[in-house]
């Protein structure tokens, strides 16, 4: 018999927070939507609580879900998304009140707050379960990460030994390079992995670069025997959707960077390389498109833009662009630009060459191991080689969304991950 599956929804509670998904949060919906799918019944979400870590109905998961992707926007035509035409105003030199919504700011407290209050309204309010309820032999799978830094939400499993403990970790960045983050993350992070050390029987996660570096860290940490399950990351749902590039942007010359903005991500290397286009080109210099919220240190790499006149109308910078505009964009894009200095998967370089679109990445070990033969890898600090190879790129064709192999979805990377969950789940000794 199958186990049934307790499924952490932390991170996607929280979800409303956010003006649009990051990679991890996507994987999270896509695993989210198949272990609450209407025929898995069987599922229950696990939530921490002011009243302890409980267990909710896949009833209830399923409402949450529904409308987590509809603020999200993660389902309209890219046409309808309102930062989508501000950008493309700002691509085609019209600039402006149109290019107004490309500039949306942050979401402020009280908008975080009223959708919230949406959210909890919409998914309906109950007390739910104890964990102490779940099926004998459940199989709990934390995909969000986000609460292994709180050791209190999963005490629970110690006293539920039959159950089946696995979590996702997709890197230990933060740890091996501090200098890329905040004090206060490396000390989260380093509980994220001690927490997979005090109670997972399986860790998952998406390179084998990655897990040898999880390995390393947990074997540090005085846990050399947890199992760890690689699974590449799939190219997110509203990629694959048949599209074509936005006839609006027919003809201009733009390139596209996908990330949070923060300095492990290298921004200042497109920034420099940029700067001297510009210089060179004037007018004439192709457009940079930064998609991504704003992490740490943000403000400082976006106000080098902001400061620079003839950089800021060539540079452009947007968050909270919906994933189906992301798709358009994409497919428009002279190349797909990935300079981050390190990386644990690098979703970027597989979304740019699923869409066939010329991928320029960073050559470190994450990135080779997802890249093909078409991917141009240089070194993170290359600015020559960088400048080169974007002017050797022309615009971009009016592509159309190219065939995806069914390994690359997202229905496969689901079976997959739970086959694997399964199976281990079958096999494992109660702790």
């Amino acid at each position: 018999m199958p186990r049934a599956i307790a499924y952490d929804l932390t991170r996607l509670f929280l979800g409303p927070l956010s003006l649009s998904p990051r990679g991890i949060d996507r994987v999270d919906v896509a695993l989210a939507n198949h272990f609450f799918s209407v025929d898995k019944i069987s599922s229950i979400g696990i939530l921490p609580t002011p009243w302890g870590v409980r267990g909710f109905s896949a009833a209830m998961v399923r409402r949450g879900l529904e409308h987590l992707q509809d603020l999200w926007a993660e389902r309209i035509d890219e046409a309808h998304d309102p930062r989508w035409e501000g950008l493309v105003a700002e691509l085609c030199g019209q600039g402006g009140t149109l290019a107004a919504p490309a500039r949306r700011k942050p979401l402020g407290t009280g908008a975080k707050m009223q959708r919230m209050w949406a959210h909890l309204r919409r998914t309906g309010v109950a007390l739910g379960q104890s964990v102490a309820a779940l099926p004998q032999g459940a199989v709990y799978l934390n995909i969000g990460q986000i609460g292994l830094a709180v050791p209190a939400f999963h005490r629970w499993l110690s006293r539920r030994p039959d159950v089946t403990a696995a979590f996702m970790l997709h890197d230990t960045i933060p740890l091996e390079y501090p200098h890329f983050v905040s004090p206060p993350a490396v000390k989260h992070h380093e509980q994220m992995v001690r927490t997979a050390v005090d109670h997972a029987d399986l860790v998952i996660t998406t390179t084998c670069h990655a897990r040898e570096t999880i390995a390393a860290c947990m074997a540090q940490m005085g846990r050399g025997d947890v199992p760890i399950h690689v699974r590449g990351l799939p190219l997110p749902a509203a990629l694959s959707v048949a599209r074509g590039a936005d006839t609006a942007l027919a003809g201009r010359h733009y390139f596209l960077t996908c990330s949070t903005v923060e300095p492990r991500k290298n921004h200042a290397l497109l920034i420099q390389v940029w700067r001297r286009i510009v210089a060179r080109m004037g007018e004439g210099a192709p457009h940079l498109v930064i998609v991504g919220a704003a992490g740490r240190h943000a403000e400082a790499i976006l106000g080098e833009i902001a400061s620079d006149p003839a950089l800021a109308r060539h540079v452009h910078h947007i968050s909270g662009l919906s994933s189906p505009a992301l798709a358009r964009l994409t497919l428009g894009a002279a190349a797909m630009l990935c300079p981050s200095h390190t990386e644990g998967f690098g979703l970027s370089v597989l979304e740019g060459n699923a869409l066939g679109v010329p991928t320029i990445a960073s050559d470190i070990a994450a990135h080779r191991e997802i890249a093909t033969g078409d991917t141009q890898l240089l070194a993170p600090n290359d600015r020559d080689g960088w400048e080169r190879a974007i002017l050797a790129q022309g615009p971009g064709p009016l592509r159309r969304t190219p065939p995806i192999p069914d390994a690359l979805g997202e229905a496969a990377y689901c079976r997959d991950i739970e086959t694997a969950l399964q199976q281990f789940a079958q096999s494992r000794t109660p702790r």
